[in-house]
């Protein structure tokens, strides 16, 4: 009993002393990120007095989820025949508000659907913008109503529509500056740095998606295609590199980092960056003939993509005016998968064989309005 006694103890004193450690670090990591960067070219870059700011925003969105399962469908006895199932999610543009509020270089904003609209939109997002680099997650959870397609050679496309569909998707995306000595990302969408002379920079970003699409089980899609397929989940990992460009339309300096009274700044900003996804992998969820749910795993083919964004600011004092437009594409795309055993449908009680091809898309565009006060 004495040495589990001591053992215990040791272990307690030295996740303890670990738990010190990491606070000690964290506090350090967290003042250095506070402090004027030395190694910025003043002559290009002003550095504001990092402290608090807050935000109203006002973003007019518009997403599209797309997937296409082109087919070709056998049954025994009675030929074949090619068909191609398609849904859609296609949104009307969705006018959002929302609040944010951000301490140095992080940031958190929440936004909702506004106006004449019932549905639910939720967009939560942080952003970790400093002189190196740039950090950002975006959460969105869409509900809305979906519409499905069946084309059928030698007959005229069916349509299903009324599908109440529940999107989410969670993206996280970053990039490193190389010339961030010079060249200022933040100065044109967070204010937290300004731009005193125009300047560029190559980059090198990633992406993640993370997304999922919900349909219900007793739709009449469910009941129509012939997988039954009721949900979908897609991980993308990207990797790409590209460039971006602040134009300085107007400036006039400040008195001192914290007297920004006089401040004066008007910068636009071009940013691209082509990314290649090769992580492609989707989830597929169906019913089986016995009605339980199964999830086939697929992998997809290296996909190009793409984030693109501009932006333009403008700093007067301690306000400062972002509009902005943010444009993302995804991509999923299978080889042929096919049936090659015989299988009962429950459906239709009879055998089958499928060769079918699954394509998947999402395009998001954000334009957005943001007014933030810092001090």
């Amino acid at each position: 009993m004495l040495i589990l006694a001591s053992t215990a103890a040791l272990l307690a004193f030295q996740a303890e002393g670990q738990a010190q450690t990491f606070k000690e670090w964290g506090l350090k990591l967290w003042d250095k990120m506070m402090q004027p960067d030395k190694n910025l070219d003043s002559t290009y870059v002003f550095q504001p007095f990092k402290g608090w700011n807050f935000s109203t925003t006002y973003k007019a969105r518009w997403d599209k989820i797309g997937i296409d399962a082109p087919a070709e469908f056998s049954v025994i006895d009675a030929g074949k025949v090619d068909f191609l199932v398609r849904f859609n999610l296609v949104e009307d543009v969705t006018h959002h508000v929302g609040l944010g509020a951000g301490y140095g270089p992080i940031s958190l904003g929440y936004s909702v659907a506004v106006g004449r609209t019932n549905k639910k939109d939720r967009h939560f997002s942080f952003d970790w913008t400093d002189t190196r680099f740039a950090v950002q997650l975006h959460h969105s959870k869409i509900h809305d109503i979906g519409e499905c397609t069946i084309e059928k050679e030698r007959s005229e496309p069916t349509g299903i529509q009324g599908i109440p569909t529940t999107a989410t998707l969670w993206r996280v995306s970053g990039f490193y500056i190389f010339n961030h000595k010079k060249f200022s990302y933040p100065s044109a969408y967070t204010g937290k740095l300004v731009q005193r002379k125009s300047a560029g920079s190559f980059l090198v970003g990633a992406k993640y998606l993370h997304g999922n699409i919900t349909l219900p089980e007793n739709s009449t899609v469910v009941s129509n295609l012939v997988l039954d397929l009721i949900g979908y989940t897609t991980n993308q990992v990207s990797l790409g590199a590209g460039y971006s460009f602040n134009w300085v339309l107007y400036h006039r300096d400040a008195n001192t980092r914290k007297d920004i009274r006089s401040l004066r700044n008007l910068t636009f900003n071009v940013t691209a960056i082509p990314l290649l996804t090769f992580v492609n992998e989707m989830r597929m969820t169906h019913l089986t003939t016995t009605g339980d749910k199964e999830v086939v795993p697929i992998h997809g083919h290296f996909q190009p993509n793409v984030l693109g964004k501009v932006g333009l600011c403008y700093a007067i004092g301690h306000f400062y005016l972002n509009c902005g437009f943010e444009y993302n594409y995804n991509i999923f795309r299978t080889g042929q998968l096919s049936n090659n055993d015989l299988s009962p449908n429950a459906k239709y009680e009879i055998p089958y064989r499928y060769k079918l091809t699954i394509i998947g898309h999402l395009a998001n565009c954000v334009g957005s309005l943001e007014l933030h006060y810092r001090f």
